[in-house]
């Protein structure tokens, strides 16, 4: 039985699948640069292992690229993005902000809101 950590978050767990996709990937990719070398040196007995090693290393790629892009839903989300700022959208927050402060600041003291 494996010991889970009690307050692991959902994005934790996800970043641990995507370093163990990447591991297997890794080693998957290794297995295939065995069989190659074994192949060139004449080894040709590796070469039935050279179909399974293939689709070997497509699965991890796949996989890789699948759990890279649960997190990264996961992570948009819930708010969790570790991406950049959008300083473009914060500037035309404040500016909105501040433009009807500004609309409601001139219309104090007039009733009707006219001069």
């Amino acid at each position: 039985m494996k010991n889970k950590k009690p307050c692991s978050s959902g994005a934790e767990d996800r970043r641990d699948l995507v370093a163990q996709a990447e591991r297997q990937l890794w080693a998957a990719g290794m297995a295939l640069d065995d069989i190659i070398a074994d192949i060139r040196e004449g080894k040709l007995g590796a070469a039935k292992d050279l179909s399974a090693a293939v689709t070997g290393l497509r699965k991890g790629l796949e996989a890789v690229f699948s759990e890279r892009a649960k997190l990264e839903k996961f992570e948009h989300d819930h708010g969790h993005v570790t991406g950049e700022l959008d300083l473009d959208a914060a500037r035309a927050e404040v500016e909105r902000r501040m433009a009807r402060l500004r609309a409601s600041n001139a219309t104090r003291g007039v009733p009707d809101g006219s001069e």
